[in-house]
């Protein structure tokens, strides 16, 4: 069902993933890596977040909010889940298309290339500017959503 602190949640976790995106284009990629739609589909995955996770955990079980403590705890959980879901689509995906060009030759190779994206992608993101933005932001978010499902009741 939707409620305002699904919708507040959705909003602005959509646009801290597209910030945390841009930060990692701009501070830990190299100049001329073309990322294409990275932003966007991060976007993405923030909007989906924020509203199936976050906006669910301070809507409150009877639709009245939640208490302060938890929409910032919900918010900081809603970080890691968004960060743990692209660090593994993003490794599987590049697992995916080294697949197609027929880079592995047993399944084994082709899981253990993954991993490898996998804990490559996560040194990449391990940057402390991103993972303050990212976490920080999480718990503003889950603030305000909190505080928007305890005001609009």
């Amino acid at each position: 069902m939707p409620t305002p602190s699904k919708l507040v949640a959705a909003v602005l976790f959509a646009a801290l993933a597209w910030l945390v995106g841009d930060l990692i284009v701009r501070m830990v990629l190299e100049e001329g890596v073309r990322v294409g739609r990275f932003r966007e589909i991060l976007a993405l995955g923030g909007l989906l977040v924020g509203w199936r996770y976050v906006g669910r955990e301070t809507t409150g079980r009877t639709g009245k909010g939640t208490t302060m403590a938890r929409g910032i705890t919900a918010g900081i959980a809603g970080a890691l889940i968004l960060m743990m879901l692209a660090l593994l689509l993003h490794s599987l995906g590049v697992m995916v298309l080294n697949s197609l060009d027929r880079k592995y030759n047993a399944i084994g190779q082709a899981g253990s290339a993954w991993m490898e994206f996998l804990w490559n992608d996560l040194q990449l993101v391990a940057h402390p500017a991103i993972l303050i933005v990212l976490f920080g932001g999480g718990a503003v978010v889950g603030l305000v959503a909190g505080i928007t499902g305890r005001v609009t009741r």
